[in-house]
């Protein structure tokens, strides 16, 4: 955005965007990516991510042009505060898309069925004799996972659901069914 655009012509491209102008649209992209994705980028750090979050302001933009108000904010703060949004919406799914891929790298490991030496198998091996030990054994391999996921390492059923590609309620019933088949082998 140079120093000759005014909020004036900005809002007059905004509502001929509201009325579906496209060229409004092409104008109003030249004078303004390019600061809104330096917001994006000085929030992301990603140059891939900031120009899909800058895309997905601009069809929101073209999509709801029509609410915008100028009694209520400039135009450019109009644009920047749906960019903001936007970028951090990003920002959180990035965050939890990283968290859940490295929960599942740290799931798979643990539980290698092929892997001779995951920490799992380890564990268990080193205490065949313990009658706990025994009992998980006893238990179909899903529902293991899942009540060592959950009682061993801290994991919520939401969780567990994501790392074992299952609903909810699947987990929960394994949850359920696990527990008390391992009650019944310990004799309690």
């Amino acid at each position: 955005m140079n120093e000759n655009t005014s909020a004036d012509e900005l809002e007059s491209l905004l509502a001929k965007i509201a009325l579906k102008d496209q060229a409004a649209l092409q104008q109003l992209y030249k004078l303004v990516a390019g600061r809104l994705n330096g917001v994006a980028m000085k929030i992301l750090n990603d140059t891939d991510l900031s120009n899909d979050v800058l895309q997905e302001t601009f069809l929101q933009i073209w999509n709801n042009a029509g609410e915008y108000r100028r009694h209520l904010s400039e135009p450019m703060t109009w644009m920047t505060s749906l960019l903001r949004y936007r970028t951090l919406d990003k920002l959180k799914a990035e965050t939890r898309e990283k968290k859940r891929r490295n929960q599942h790298e740290e799931v798979q490991s643990l539980f290698d069925e092929n892997g001779e030496s995951s920490p799992l198998t380890q564990m268990l091996r080193k205490n065949s004799d313990n009658q706990l030990d025994i009992c998980l054994q006893s238990l179909e391999a899903l529902n293991r996972n899942a009540i060592l996921m959950a009682y061993y390492y801290g994991y919520n059923r939401e969780d567990i659901a994501i790392h074992l590609e299952q609903p909810v309620n699947t987990i929960k019933s394994w949850l359920k069914r696990g527990l008390t088949r391992l009650a019944e082998c310990l004799g309690h």
